[in-house]
């Protein structure tokens, strides 16, 4: 009888030392899954009460797998990226806070603008050959030198006085953009053109020696200088469409910016209240992320006394 209670209590003891967990310290009891989803969701409120520009820098004290990093920073957009990404790439910071028909706006724009750009530049390029060529074929220096002498007695009008008549400019001694601008746009080189004649009479040209005649009293006609003019115009003109679509798409950009800083800033706050109130009590809906495979939805009900 008295080792049966001896083997009884030696059995006793030892379903005591194992569920006590005193076999060592080998096995370790884990957490129940209520225990990490409360712990979480400790975290998670603790971190709550932090402002927009503190979450990145949590997350990344937390760690990647944090509960802060899946269930915080869900549905949460920054302003900025969205202001930099639209205003390098008009319409992607539209793309970032979750607009879908917005960017094609914006990138369509942008696209546009540019398109035009390079076809009216390419045209400016295009009607500048043209007039050169024609300047090259219809204004000769010969013959305005030739004037200079018949009327001046110089062969170079940087050897006349400024305003000696009518002389303002030099003419430079290469074909620059400057010399073909001038040749076309002063009076005083107009007897260069090969057609130019003076008084309304063809016969008063400048082979026939009326240049002195007329030098002091009227611009010489010349139908080549009037469509040279016109070819140059155009080419402005050209240049001018071009350079406003360079206008067109920063302001396309800009406006893409500013649209996506606020905008995004907007479905932050819509983000952060959508709660409900009735009277003292306060109902919040929200999805939280403890999983990775799905989201689990929390209503938070609050009263106030």
């Amino acid at each position: 009888m008295r080792q049966r209670c001896k083997g009884g209590a030696a059995a006793a003891a030892l379903t005591f030392f194992l569920l006590t967990g005193n076999v060592g310290s080998a096995t370790q009891l884990q957490p129940s899954v209520f225990d990490r989803g409360l712990q979480e969701i400790k975290q998670q409120y603790s971190l709550s009460a932090l402002d927009a520009g503190g979450y990145g820098q949590q997350a990344n004290s937390l760690g990647a797998g944090s509960a802060f990093d899946k269930s915080a920073a869900v549905g949460r957009k920054s302003p900025t990226k969205a202001f930099v990404l639209s205003l390098v790439v008009p319409g992607l910071g539209q793309y970032y806070y979750g607009s879908r028909t917005k960017p094609f706006l914006f990138l369509g724009t942008e696209i546009a603008a540019w398109a035009l750009h390079i076809k009216w530049h390419n045209d400016g390029e295009d009607r500048t050959d043209e007039f050169e060529a024609y300047a090259d074929a219809y204004w000769k220096e010969q013959r305005y030198t030739s004037y200079l002498q018949t009327a001046y007695k110089v062969d170079d009008d940087e050897e006349l006085p400024t305003g000696t008549g009518g002389m303002t400019h030099h003419l430079p001694d290469t074909p620059t953009q400057q010399y073909y601008e001038m040749i076309g746009k002063y009076d005083q080189f107009s007897w260069g053109w090969v057609d130019a004649y003076a008084d309304g009479d063809t016969s008063h040209t400048l082979e026939a020696g009326y240049a002195d005649r007329y030098i002091t009293e009227e611009v010489p006609h010349s139908a080549h200088r009037n469509s040279y003019v016109t070819i140059r115009q155009k080419a402005n003109d050209a240049f001018d469409r071009a350079n406003r679509m360079i206008v067109v798409s920063m302001a396309n950009r800009i406006i893409s910016a500013f649209e996506a800083y606020f905008v995004t800033r907007s479905v932050n706050r819509r983000e952060k209240d959508q709660s409900t109130t009735f009277g003292r009590v306060k109902m919040k809906a929200e999805l939280k992320s403890y999983s990775d495979l799905y989201d689990t939805p929390f209503l938070n009900v609050s009263y106030r006394f």
